[in-house]
């Protein structure tokens, strides 16, 4: 009986630091060296067992370490770039992260599961004290999380630990050097106005959120989603490469000056600074959180304006305002009296949980998936800067739109995906009361240069930006080949080769067939099941609900074959509505199968509400077989 003790926890030991080196980012981000560090946490674990307290303090330490999982799994140890946006990103942007990491938080509570049947099975070992072992476990538990230091030669230099307290340290110096910084304009130097006859009255910034360009029928999207722009007198340059794949990494080398040679932010060259020292009045108008996680350095920015305005008293989460209660301000800052000003109007936009932003705009077609809400906004902005320049009608005003970065925009689903090249193609364009002609420029450009751009847009030339960089001047500029972005650390766009086109069946019903069985299905316990959950799949459209779950093979434990969907079983008939398969890694690492084998346990389906009623026990999920006779999976899984 002991040895088969002592071979269960060898087991669980073994699984638990391949768990770690998973989890902990090290698979991620490999190196051979991450098996000496293996081989330390599996040694904590043998020696932990000789004693109690040992064990205790395994339990308790890598079972809060694996809240860090989910964020390791996907982008590897931490860096600053990492636990900066996991801090400083508003809880909105957190929502589209949390369903990027869903299914990896099964790892994580898997794991400490492992942990405290570990302590279960070996707490009851006995053994004496013995300090040898005791100091050895020591040296491995603190060398294999925080590292050691011999003779100035590191040992386990990339430990876990030791990145985490490196990163708050940047983080928590940047924020410093942010607050002691941000309101000292005094290296900006205003050398001239770039023309000295110009008789603009307003100018206008609009910050735009989380808008793909190839979503705007202005830059050729199949569906005439920007019928105001289509038309708008202007430029439009193709080709703006967003500095970061999120609001914070984005816009503080945006708004800000940045310098990729230097890894560093001088906060006090930004776009507010920029515009008070030529004299203009500045405005700030805000749909995002005036504090909170990632709203703190642009409400700060904010408070360089002349006036500033925030819809939301508190974070990103005290309200769920919509950006046209930001026209009444702005048209009251436009009848004030003082012409030559500026005003930024920072947007929600197209922001994850993307349907909650179509509001009560009622779109030009039916919302039936994700990517239709997605398309929706577009369509909201499109009304949205046309209401702006109907407001601007008796002034002669320029105006300037950019998005910070984009998105992952599937039929089901939207979120962030750094590794994304659309996610850095955002729109960037001009308008003017005085233009003739709309003017389409094809262009790759940095995010990073967009300072130089703004300071021309506000007519001057300064030491501390480039005046070639102009919406006039832009087809004369060389092609930004391979424009440098921002993630975990400063890269060329080249290195992100994952594509995504646009959807463009967007009004294409993803319902699918939907048929009452007679005598030809049978309930199976040849397959194990579980449903995650039925919902209201797009809160734009209560109409349709989704079904989601999984189902295996009761012995082999695979994907169950045939075309799969979800029943509705009640007294008097059987509904099967046909379903899509999807990856659940999750499941497959929990049955313990091969990573090169098949995922598809995941089974969703969408249908009408008509279907759906107040008993949810009654919904299962199975599958139809060649021979066209349906299986029901009445074996729930526990």
């Amino acid at each position: 009986m002991e040895k088969k003790k002592v071979l269960l926890l060898y087991i669980l030991y073994l699984v638990s630091t391949i768990i770690l080196l998973f989890g902990l980012g090290y698979i991620k981000n490999w190196d051979n060296k991450n098996i000496i560090v293996g081989l330390m946490f599996f040694f904590c674990y043998i020696l932990s067992s000789k004693f109690k307290y040992t064990l205790l303090i395994l339990l308790i330490s890598f079972s809060i370490l694996s809240f860090y999982f989910p964020t390791g799994i996907i982008y590897g140890k931490p860096t600053e770039a990492i636990l900066g946006s996991l801090l400083q990103t508003n809880k909105l942007e957190a929502i589209g992260y949390l369903m990027v990491i869903k299914y990896k938080i099964l790892v994580m509570i898997l794991f400490i599961c492992i942990q405290i049947l570990i302590y279960l099975t070996a707490k009851n070992s006995k053994y004496k004290f013995n300090y040898f072992y005791f100091l050895i476990f020591l040296f491995l538990y603190v060398t294999s999380l925080f590292g050691i230091s011999i003779n100035h030669h590191r040992l386990n230099e990339d430990a876990f630990l030791k990145n985490l307290i490196t990163s708050s340290k940047i983080i928590h110096r940047q924020k410093i050097e942010q607050r002691m910084s941000l309101g000292d304009s005094s290296n900006i130097k205003i050398e001239s106005m770039i023309d000295n006859n110009d008789d603009t009255q307003v100018r206008v910034v609009i910050i735009g959120e989380a808008v793909r360009k190839d979503y705007m029928s202005v830059y050729g999207y199949p569906h005439t989603t920007t019928p105001f722009l289509n038309s708008a007198k202007g430029i439009f340059i193709d080709g703006l490469v967003s500095a970061g794949p999120n609001t914070q990494l984005s816009l503080t080398r945006t708004l800000f000056r940045a310098d990729p040679s230097e890894n560093i932010i001088h906060w006090g060259i930004n776009i507010v600074s920029l515009a008070n020292k030529a004299g203009y009045k500045t405005y700030w108008i805000s749909n995002q959180g005036a504090n909170g996680w990632g709203d703190d350095v642009f409400f700060n920015l904010s408070k360089l304006a002349t006036q500033n305005k925030f819809l939301k008293t508190g974070d990103f989460e005290s309200g769920n305002n919509d950006d046209e209660e930001m026209l009444p301000i702005f048209k009251n800052i436009i009848n004030s009296n003082a012409n030559n000003k500026v005003i930024f109007i920072h947007m929600m936009g197209s922001h994850e949980p993307v349907c909650s932003r179509v509001g009560n705009y009622k779109p030009s077609f039916k919302i039936y998936n994700e990517a239709g809400c997605y398309v929706a906004t577009i369509e909201k902005l499109d009304l949205f800067i046309k209401k702006i320049t109907e407001i601007l009608k008796d002034k002669k005003y320029k105006l300037m739109y950019f998005s910070d970065h984009g998105l992952s925009v599937e039929k089901t689903t939207i979120f962030h995906d750094n590794d994304l090249y659309e996610e850095y193609q955002v729109p960037l364009f001009y308008l003017d009361s005085e233009s003739k002609e709309q003017i389409h420029i094809k262009k790759k450009l940095s995010g990073l240069n967009l300072l130089d751009i703004y300071s021309t847009f506000i007519n001057i030339k300064t030491n501390v930006t480039d005046h070639k960089y102009s919406f006039q001047l832009a087809s004369e500029l060389a092609d930004n080949i391979d424009p440098i972005i921002y993630w975990e650390k400063y890269k060329h766009l080249s290195t992100i080769q994952k594509r995504q086109p646009p959807v463009v069946d967007i009004e294409t019903n993803i319902t699918k067939e939907i048929l009452e069985l007679k005598n030809n299905y049978t309930f199976t316990d040849q397959c194990i099941s579980y449903v995650d959950y039925v919902k209201i799949a797009f809160p734009a459209n209560p109409q349709i609900y989704k079904i989601v779950g999984w189902a295996a093979s009761t012995k082999e434990k695979e994907p169950v074959n045939g075309i799969v969907g979800s029943f509705i079983v009640n007294k008097s008939k059987v509904i099967f509505i046909k379903g899509d398969a999807e990856s659940r890694s999750e499941v497959r690492e929990h049955f313990n199968m091969p990573k090169d084998t098949n995922s598809n346990y995941g089974i969703v389906s969408f249908l009408d509400k008509k279907y759906i009623n107040d008993n949810k026990e009654n919904i299962y999920v199975g599958y139809r077989d060649k021979s066209n006779h349906y299986y029901i999976c009445s074996k729930p899984y526990n």
